[in-house]
């Protein structure tokens, strides 16, 4: 501690710290005193008494011991002080505890109302003034696709990040649809995968239902692989909903598949949504979902990919693939923009030949012939390694199903009948007996 100015202070070299203590406490004027000398160590000799005023008063470093002289109502009150501080505060802090709390729950709670079965919730909610500002009122200009039940916008939010907006059609808003939202949103809430793309935010105000992901620049594989057309999102994988971002990286967006991780590894669905030549054999015949669906769609995309040809509804290029494997011709399917290869470089044939029988064994007829993903990316991580000889069924169904065929029988008229169903090389027929009395 500096010391005061001196100038209503008095000094008495002659006399022991102690001493003037005792000074100080016998005059009524005294407000503090102190050491007049501390060269010798210890407490100091002489002293130094301040009456009336204490002047410039500051704290140093190295500096000197001062005592003031208080009355004894003063040194009670301070310890008072904080038992009545504490008594004062703390019934306000707790009131204001209670209302934090009060609001975080009923916020919980309205999160909780808008997005069902989630007791993790970490995606923020949005108002929709915010989403109409960073999409410019769902402008035209900043639509980057569309498909049955949505239109995705492009975003901007004020630090400059660019995002992708999904806004579902007020046509898709019945039960269900309201019901679907909100389970993508509690799915894609609890997956954290990097070749998933991340959902930012989502918006559930008034009649609209918005998500908000980020941003794949490069847009889709669809469009690298059979040029820009019209995208349509469905439920099942695709190279439509196969994004790529600045560094080309794939991603998987959407949106129906939410629904595949929503549910048990295996489940029937009664409302079926065929994405034709991409949808599973045994799903499209009974609505069986299971992880072996989604490895045959990755089987069609990895054939499309190398051939550069769409599958299509009537599966002619899976119809191709196995006619030209069968005749050891597989080659032949290769893209024209891949073949012929460069001569510096004869081991990308077989490495090419072994991507295709990888997606062949991925889209074998019988779900329990598929390789499991983990095996289908070993596949393609140890080249060197064997695998297995792929089986074309001679019940390919994938022939017929895609026909949508719907046969209407009057039972109480129906006479025996041969139904015969070809397939379009005439090599296998399936053949189907009914049979009834008519009145």
């Amino acid at each position: 501690m500096k010391l005061p100015d001196t100038q209503n202070a008095s000094v008495d070299m002659g006399v022991t710290l102690e001493e003037c203590r005792a000074r100080c406490l016998a005059n009524c004027s005294c407000l503090a005193y102190a050491a007049a000398d501390i060269r010798g160590g210890g407490d100091g000799t002489g002293c130094v008494m301040w009456a009336y005023a204490i002047v410039d008063l500051r704290l140093v470093d190295r500096g000197q011991n001062l005592y003031l002289r208080l009355s004894k109502s003063e040194i009670d009150g301070r310890k008072r002080f904080p038992t009545l501080l504490v008594a004062t505060t703390l019934p306000s802090a707790v009131t204001i505890l209670l209302v934090v709390f009060m609001i975080w729950w009923r916020r919980k709670n309205r999160i909780i109302g808008a997005i069902p079965r989630n007791p993790t919730m970490a995606v923020p909610s949005v108002s929709l003034a915010i989403i109409k500002d960073i999409t410019r009122n769902f402008s035209k200009s900043n639509i980057i696709g569309q498909g049955g039940f949505s239109i995705v916008y492009k975003g901007q939010l004020p630090e400059g990040r660019t995002i992708a907006v999904k806004r579902l059609k007020q046509t898709a808003l019945t039960t269900k649809g309201k019901n679907d939202f909100a389970r993508e949103v509690e799915v894609m809430v609890g997956l954290r995968h990097g070749s998933l793309v991340r959902l930012l935010a989502y918006c559930d105000e008034g009649k609209e239902r918005i998500l908000i992901y980020e941003y794949m620049q490069n847009k889709s594989l669809n469009i690298y692989i059979f040029g820009s057309g019209e995208s349509v999102i469905h439920r099942d994988l695709k190279p439509g909903n196969i994004l790529l971002d600045d560094e080309w990286k794939p991603k998987i967006a959407d949106f129906g598949t939410a629904k595949l991780f929503a549910d048990n590894r295996t489940g029937h669905d009664q409302t079926i949504v065929i994405s034709p030549g991409y949808a599973a054999p045994e799903y499209v015949r009974g609505g069986e979902m299971t992880l072996k669906c989604d490895v045959y769609s990755f089987g069609v995309i990895l054939l499309e990919t190398l051939s550069g040809q769409r599958n299509g509804s009537l599966q002619r290029l899976l119809s191709q693939a196995w006619e030209l494997w069968e005749q050891n011709r597989i080659i032949e399917l290769l893209d024209m923009t891949i073949v012929p290869l460069p001569k510096s470089e004869p081991e990308i044939l077989p490495e090419l030949k072994r991507c295709i029988q990888i997606g062949l064994l991925c889209v074998q007829e019988m779900p329990d012939d598929r390789p499991a993903m983990p095996e289908v990316v070993a596949m393609f991580t140890s080249t060197t390694s064997q695998i297995d000889w792929p089986r074309r069924s001679v019940l390919d169904s994938r022939i017929v199903m895609p026909l949508n065929l719907s046969l209407e029988l009057d039972t109480d008229h129906l006479n025996p009948t041969a139904i015969e169903v070809r397939s379009p090389s005439s090599r296998s027929s399936y053949c189907c007996l009914a049979s009834n009395q008519s009145n």
